[in-house]
């Protein structure tokens, strides 16, 4: 599966390339956050990491960008809470 990237989303097409299948969405703040937004995948691919892997790619996206991180969707929030390692890159307010 090939990930694809548009300016602010991460996604992953179909074999078919009909429909997308899993996505990542994230909004730039300022000159140093960014909040993650929305994380899906659909039903017949869930179970296979592929939410993961999107989150790992914004996550390293990001910190090359040097900004920190603002969970926002549920997904990213249990990310945040489930590996300590994320909490240098977690936005304080």
């Amino acid at each position: 599966m090939q990930i694809l990237e548009d300016n602010e989303r991460l996604y992953i097409k179909s074999p078919d390339g009909k429909s997308e299948i899993a996505e990542i969405t994230f909004s730039r703040i300022g000159d140093d956050k960014a909040s993650i937004n929305h994380t899906y995948v659909s039903d017949d691919y869930q179970g296979q990491g592929i939410a993961g892997q999107l989150f790992n790619l914004v996550i390293e996206k990001m910190q090359q960008e040097g900004r920190k991180i603002i969970p926002i969707c549920s997904y990213a929030k249990q990310q945040f809470e489930r590996r300590p390692e994320l909490q240098t890159i977690l936005a304080k307010f």
